[in-house]
């Protein structure tokens, strides 16, 4: 029943996609060029305040813009902007373009630009990117198209800043007049990027229009519109790859990696990522709030058959270091002779026996493990962990949510009647924002990002790793700055409040009636599709 049940909706999906495109596998018709992208879950908000998600930035991408952006290389360059310099430790000037228009026609202003970036300060909208302007001290109109943002202390990582969706300038006149309604399904949002919101079918689809308006002439897109579809059957995605019928895919399964290469239509590009996957232990519930019992399932756990037998060849192995070596940008040699030093994860289960008897719950105990469901290589690796661990009689029951309520749990905003994250464990994943050492830990093991709107999934609190990060962040010497973050990298290490498992290789898959153009598809903020064309 439950074959046929899936069958059936395999059937009913791709039904719809052909109804919403064409003749020519979707693609043209009527002279309407359509492009169709799988998202694996509904966007948390189509706003850049919340766009800090796999599905919410790839549409976002395509409304807003932001004032800085990537090379391919992820060196940064300007957009919205014509340049950027940093006066002194604490100044940064943006020289501001004077030829944006938004989609509506109008023009942007600098009073956009300013109240753009100000309203990530703005508490009761509770932005996503707060975080990011904890050290800023002002942001001012200093001139008729100069920003000027000032820092309390030096800070060597703001400068990626305004190249992430921290960046993108929305229009102040249209945010003010739907204040309470900006990015949800009745309104959208207004911004200056090469496409418009047109429609949010909320578990279905985003439609996306062409910006007729769009003030960026060396665009080369002949796209008419984008349909977003959400997918999160493994089978469906790839059924929609191989038939035509979904043109583009970045956030499908590891799982997928093997058949899609083998689709002689669709192009196949891997990359060495910025991420990594990981349990996140709640440190902040029992038993988890002690080292042994995070380390007794660490050594329990049998990452070489984890890799044998579900990742394979689509990640690389994740040792005691919370970050990728694609992240090791300075300083690198010595970054990789900490890893070398320090070892990768152990399966040993005489040790796990040691650390679980040395705890408050010697014969074991019974949690739970929250998956994503549009994520089956999680699953699969949630499962070879679940049989790991009852070698200590430690049982753990995995539930499957959806993509989106595992945001929720992982960004702090379901939170128990005590304030405290509301789960025991997360099995889910984590994307650099900027290619720098501290911009996982930052993120991940900082105090302040526990609570709500945080990503400090583990609940991890150390206040020495706090003042080491903290002092980090305002420290301009990069030599001094690494010094810090390998004695705070030392007692994360000792503590391991996560379990990373998996260093990502980042995915992308496309039809071949399409070329990307210079889209730098390595890097999230960087999904844009202005460049994009049909060839077919």
């Amino acid at each position: 029943m439950k074959k046929i049940l899936c069958v059936c909706l395999i059937i009913a999906m791709l039904a719809s996609f052909a109804a919403c495109s064409s003749t020519d596998n979707g693609k043209a018709s009527d002279e309407k060029v359509v492009l169709n992208v799988h998202m694996n879950g509904d966007p948390v908000a189509i706003d850049p305040a919340f766009a800090y998600d796999n599905a919410s930035s790839l549409v976002v991408n395509q409304i807003t813009e932001s004032l800085l952006t990537h090379n391919p290389d992820n060196t940064l360059k300007p957009n919205l902007c014509k340049s950027f310099e940093a006066t002194d430790p604490c100044t940064y000037v943006y020289q501001i373009r004077d030829d944006v228009t938004f989609s509506d026609g109008t023009p942007m202003t600098m009073d956009d630009v300013i109240y753009s970036i100000q309203r990530h300060l703005d508490a009761d909208l509770g932005s996503y990117m707060n975080w990011f302007f904890a050290n800023v001290t002002s942001v001012e109109a200093t001139g008729e198209w100069e920003m000027t943002i000032k820092l309390a202390e030096p800070q060597a990582t703001w400068q990626y800043v305004l190249a992430t969706s921290a960046g993108m300038i929305v229009q102040k006149k249209f945010c003010e007049e739907h204040a309470g309604d900006v990015g949800t399904a009745s309104v959208g949002i207004i911004g200056t990027g090469p496409f418009v919101f047109e429609k949010w079918e909320n578990g279905s689809k985003v439609i996306l229009k062409k910006n007729k308006n769009y003030w960026d002439k060396t665009a080369k897109t002949n796209v008419d519109e984008i349909i977003f579809s959400i997918i999160s059957d493994d089978t469906t995605i790839a059924t929609a790859l191989k038939s035509g019928q979904v043109d583009f895919s970045w956030d499908f399964s590891s799982k997928l990696v093997e058949t899609i290469q083998g689709f002689e239509n669709v192009e196949f590009k891997s990359w060495s990522g910025m991420g990594i996957e990981y349990l996140a232990f709640n440190n902040m519930r029992k038993p988890f709030d002690e080292v042994n019992v995070r380390k007794a399932i660490a050594y329990a756990i049998d990452l070489d058959s984890i890799f044998d037998n579900v990742i394979k060849d689509s990640g690389i192995k994740g040792d005691l270091l919370p970050m990728t070596d694609s992240l090791f940008t300075i300083e690198a040699d010595r970054w990789k002779q900490y890893v070398a030093e320090h070892g990768g994860h152990v399966y040993d289960l005489d040790k796990a026996k040691e650390y679980l008897a040395a705890s408050s719950v010697p014969n074991g105990f019974d949690f739970t493990m929250y998956v994503s469901q549009a994520r089956s290589q999680a699953y699969d690796v949630a499962l070879v962990i679940q049989q790991n661990l009852k070698a200590l009689n430690i049982n753990a029951e995995i539930v499957t949510l959806t993509q989106d309520e595992v945001y929720a749990y992982q960004f702090g905003n379901i939170l128990d009647a005590d304030g405290i994250r509301d789960y025991d464990c997360l099995v889910t994943t984590w994307g650099a924002d900027y290619p720098d050492p501290s911009a996982n830990l930052d993120p991940l093991f900082n105090i302040a990002n526990i609570g709500a709107g945080g990503y400090n999934c583990a609940a991890y609190s150390n206040e020495e790793v706090d003042s080491l990060l903290n002092k980090a962040v305002t420290t301009t010497d990069e030599s001094e700055r690494m010094d810090l973050l390998f004695r705070a990298c030392d007692i994360i290490v000792a503590d391991e409040p996560y379990y990373v498992y998996n260093y990502t290789k980042g995915f992308a898959a496309f039809n071949k009636n399409w070329t990307l153009g210079d889209m730098n598809i390595t890097c999230a903020w960087d999904w844009n599709f202005k460049d994009v064309v049909y060839n077919g």
